[in-house]
């Protein structure tokens, strides 16, 4: 690295602080565009790439301005924690030209920012990256920070492909299923069969109809039994690629000679899990702020003043207008819907509806019967639930719940894609994982595919001893989800072979 003339121990010319909700992998996410005010009004932005098994990836770029031709910039880039301090970060020194970029391809381990540290790099779900730059051989009289948000929406599916008439599938013959997805338009998933060596193999391909080249997408294939067991499975990240194959993914003759278990009613079913690349539902700068030198102290150091002092200045505002608009929905104030359980109705307002969940935002803004109607059923929630779910669309809050409730709220939450409130309602659940709740969870977690919460739910089984596992409760939920039983008793044993 060149010699930058300037200590990274001097205050930054300029601090970007970019926090990226609802963060998950894969993504290729960009920062908004930033105009750096002191470095000759250069525009930049940020962006994080994860998806590989191998690294998170990290880019600065310049986009294209009128500022100098080259202007060179010592930059470090930066995952801060919940406290403000980085958990990890990287300096570099570089010249730029216009519309160029540098990047970290080793930032981080996607183990560690996912799984393993989670907790500290994703507190409620949000990465917050910071990117500090240094213009290099100058002063700069005001020191210029920027604070920006982008929520992400996960694009995640699954499902289970029934091939029915298995036996009949020809060489020459492909089956295909379509997926819809926010992501990629449509992933079409094809079954056909190819020979090696003799031996007839089933090949399963996924081909989308995106146009872009920046393609990132997960997909996991299992082959489940009579049960809904799973008995052979593959996965694989697919990157800059429209099209993928899994070649040779299980025998032919295999599953004709077990075909009771394999092939009940001559049906071949696969479990097909598939998350593409999350697209960023809104990204916005929240606001710039401007510091003389001589107040330099507040964003100089590493103690994370500066988000504090940005939370600070807001609270007060916040909670005014929250209160104003609880008042809403407590009197019912200029309500134009009404939304009715099977014993009571809930005056509202289409707009901080739409505003809040994707789903009242597709009802009451497209070309669904809700859009014009002053009254919608809600047929599957209870009031209680109800009552709950729209105080947080319009408080932003949950109040106290027993376990029963926080179960019966997150999947209200999932239904209307209200994301933070289903975080909320998930972190209650595994925090409160008793003898008596923990099969609720488990069959909730199943049906909405969560999997931490079925992570969490199935560690909590396999440290009960005996007298759980010979409990009424236990032998119920064996009995009513044999599926999930059957695949926690595989990880019970798997562990017992590990530790011996």
């Amino acid at each position: 690295m060149a010699d930058s003339g300037n200590d990274v121990n001097d205050p930054p010319h300029f601090t970007y602080i970019w926090t990226i909700e609802n963060m998950c992998t894969p993504c290729i996410v960009d920062s908004p565009t930033f105009t750096v005010k002191e470095m000759e009004m250069t525009k930049w932005h940020v962006t994080i790439c994860s998806g590989s098994n191998k690294f998170v990836e990290l880019y600065i770029y310049r986009e294209e301005d009128d500022g100098p031709n080259i202007i060179e910039i010592k930059y470090e880039l930066s995952f801060l924690g919940i406290d403000g301090l980085p958990l990890i970060k990287k300096l570099d020194v570089k010249k730029f030209p216009n519309y160029d970029d540098f990047e970290f391809f080793d930032f981080a381990d996607p183990q560690e920012v996912f799984s393993r540290r989670r907790t500290e790099f994703l507190p409620k779900d949000a990465l917050t990256v910071r990117c500090r730059m240094w213009r290099t051989g100058t002063g700069i009289s005001q020191l210029d920070s920027c604070f920006a948000r982008t929520r992400l929406r996960p694009d995640r599916h699954f499902f289970v492909w029934a091939i029915r008439e298995f036996s009949t599938l020809q060489r020459n013959e492909v089956r295909k299923i379509l997926l819809n997805t926010t992501s990629t338009n449509q992933l079409t998933f094809n079954l056909f069969l190819t020979e090696n060596d003799g031996e007839e193999y089933i090949n399963i391909s996924a081909q989308t109809s995106y146009d872009e080249d920046s393609v990132w997408y997960t997909v996991k294939i299992c082959l489940l039994d009579f049960e809904g067991k799973v008995v052979h499975s593959k996965e694989e990240d697919v990157h800059w690629h429209k099209y993928f194959e899994f070649q040779h993914f299980f025998k032919k003759g295999r599953l004709m000679d077990d075909k009771k278990s394999l092939l009940p009613n001559d049906v071949l079913s696969l479990r097909c899990e598939v998350e593409m690349n999350a697209k960023s539902l809104w990204s916005v700068i929240e606001n710039y702020r401007y510091f003389n030198s001589m107040s330099s102290d507040v964003i100089a150091t590493d103690a994370g003043e500066i988000l504090r002092w940005e939370q600070d200045e807001t609270s007060n505002v916040t909670s005014t207008f929250t209160e104003a608009i609880k008042s809403l929905l407590e009197e019912g104030t200029l309500s134009d819907v009404s939304l009715r359980t099977d014993s009571e109705s809930f005056p509202a307002h289409k707009c901080i509806l739409s505003a809040r969940s994707p789903v009242f935002k597709a009802m009451f803004g497209g070309h669904m019967k809700e859009k014009t109607s002053k009254c919608v059923e809600i047929t599957d929630v209870d009031e209680d639930t109800l009552r709950e779910l729209l105080s947080y669309i319009y408080t932003d809050s949950v109040g106290e719940l027993e376990w029963r409730d926080a179960a019966d709220l997150y999947r209200a939450a999932d239904k209307y894609e209200l994301l933070d409130l289903k975080r909320r309602c998930a972190t209650f659940l595994k925090s409160g994982l008793s003898k008596n709740s923990v099969c609720t969870v488990l069959v909730v977690a199943e049906m909405h595919h969560d999997r931490e919460l079925r992570e969490a739910a199935q560690d909590f089984v396999m440290r009960q001893g005996a007298e759980f596992f010979t409990s009424d409760t236990w032998r119920k939920f064996k009995k009513d989800h044999s599926n999930i039983y059957v695949e926690i008793l595989e990880q019970i044993v798997c562990n017992m072979k590990n530790h011996h």
